[in-house]
């Protein structure tokens, strides 16, 4: 009799395996899209580019293949961030909290097919780190008949991104004058980190004083957006010095 529940106890346990599988991201590493080799799903694409709201779609392998429900995780806790609505068993969007946008996260996609269940993993990076720092130089202040300003403006500057995927992607613009792309050997195109350095003039901008320059670094991934500008006002004849305003913030 013993053996016969512990023979029972051992299908169950046996059958518990076979019907429930996680299928981890193949590649094991953050991005946009995830291709499987085998289970429910063929693809997983992330469209959005958002830390506080998630589009995606992905891509049945058959027709009898269920997937009603969708959650997103924090991958260092494991702790549930958000569950998501899934439309017409491809589509998925929602909203996710604040607070965890430098957290890399795992989407995670419920499916049943052939009295399985499926749990299907894509890791979605933290949203992109950037470090940038720089300097001006500046002399010869010229009185001018509309303007004053400076006749030589140096720049040097230095930036890090970390776009925790390989296929994040930066752009650098000008909003005030004109300063050197840091980032221009990887304008729009996708990289993983980069240290980057440039130096030159810069143009500055202004009503009645030629004194402000400002610039930014948006950079993007399949877990958010970060901006960094940082904004120089060069002052009035060395009075006040040049002085730098950064701000950085993801979203």
């Amino acid at each position: 009799m013993m053996i016969n529940k512990i023979a029972l106890m051992c299908a169950v346990v046996s059958m518990s395996a076979v019907s429930n599988e996680v299928i981890y991201d193949t590649d094991a590493q953050a991005g946009i899209s995830t291709q499987y080799t085998h289970g429910p799903i063929s693809e997983v694409q992330v469209q959005s580019r958002s830390a506080l709201h998630l589009s995606a779609r992905f891509f049945v392998t058959d027709a009898d293949v269920n997937c009603p429900n969708a959650q997103v995780i924090n991958e260092n806790t494991w702790q549930v961030l958000a569950e998501l609505p899934v439309q017409g068993n491809t589509a998925i969007t929602g909203t996710l909290p604040g607070g965890f946008e430098s957290m890399p996260k795992s989407l995670q996609i419920t499916c049943y097919s052939d009295s399985k269940t499926y749990t299907v993993h894509h890791k979605i990076p933290a949203a992109p780190t950037i470090n940038w720092e720089s300097q001006v130089a500046v002399s010869g202040w010229v009185n001018g008949s509309h303007a004053g300003y400076y006749e030589n403006i140096n720049y040097v500057s230095a930036a890090f991104v970390n776009n925790n995927a390989p296929d994040g992607q930066c752009t650098f613009s000008n909003l005030v004058g004109q300063a050197p792309n840091v980032i221009e050997s990887k304008q729009g195109l996708a990289f993983n980190s980069a240290h980057f350095t440039t130096e030159g003039t810069v143009l500055a901008d202004g009503q009645y004083v030629y004194r402000y320059v400002v610039s930014e670094i948006i950079c993007k991934n399949a877990g958010g957006t970060t901006r960094a500008v940082e904004a120089w006002d060069l002052g009035y004849d060395h009075s006040p010095a040049p002085d730098r305003d950064y701000t950085v913030y993801s979203y």
